[in-house]
């Protein structure tokens, strides 16, 4: 189907077109539409702070390291937990999408990437989610994933281990930047009755109302 036969459909039940981009221009629609500055200040410090526990616990490391040597044997050791961990959490956070989606009534639920930008996203073909529905979809990755990797932050795990598993969290929380992004632009529309659709067969996304 396309993009002006899918348009063409939503037009005959009623809704109007409000906002959409492409998919390759997914960064500049966000930054557009960047959240409250106080949304964004939140976010920021809670990035810096888990930076900061990240070379807090690098400084412990080095003091309590009996030589260089295994200082950087233990790093080399974080680097690599840190780099498989990163690699894996990707496909799972989009993993957990793709369940959130089904669990909405979405039929068609697709992954992909944008190499450009550098972004991987699990959308819904021709699906129309409201901003209760969005929100579930949004933020079920950033719930269930950083929860997730904050209970392993509670067991007695080597100083090295927490130091990666940190870094994995950080890594996460900025992966979810654009989910919670778009959740933003949401909320400040649900008062409209903004919904939102993937047309994945040309790459187009589309906020709509009635």
């Amino acid at each position: 189907m396309d993009k002006e036969t899918f348009l063409s459909f939503y037009e005959k039940a009623g809704y109007k077109v409000i906002d959409s981009f492409t998919y390759n221009d997914i960064k500049l629609f966000l930054i557009r539409n960047r959240p409250k500055t106080v949304y964004r200040i939140i976010y920021i410090a809670l990035l810096l702070l888990l930076l900061f526990c990240v070379g807090f616990l690098i400084g412990r490391l080095w003091h309590e390291a009996s030589s260089a040597g295994l200082f950087f044997e233990q790093i080399g050791q974080c680097a690599i937990f840190t780099l498989l961990g990163c690699a894996a959490i990707i496909p799972i956070h989009e993993f957990v999408h793709w369940l959130a989606y089904k669990n909405e009534g979405a039929a068609d639920v697709r992954f992909g990437a944008i190499w450009r930008s550098f972004a991987f996203y699990a959308a819904a073909h021709n699906f129309v989610a409201d901003y209760y529905a969005f929100r579930r979809i949004a933020l079920a990755p950033f719930l269930i994933l950083s929860g997730l990797l904050f209970l392993l932050l509670l067991f007695p795990l080597p100083l090295w281990a927490r130091i990666a598993t940190l870094a994995i969290l950080l890594f996460h929380l900025i992966s979810c930047g654009g989910d919670l992004m778009m959740l933003s632009y949401m909320n400040r529309n649900k008062k409209r009755g903004v919904v939102t659709v993937d047309d994945v067969d040309n790459r187009w996304s589309y906020f709509m109302e009635k």
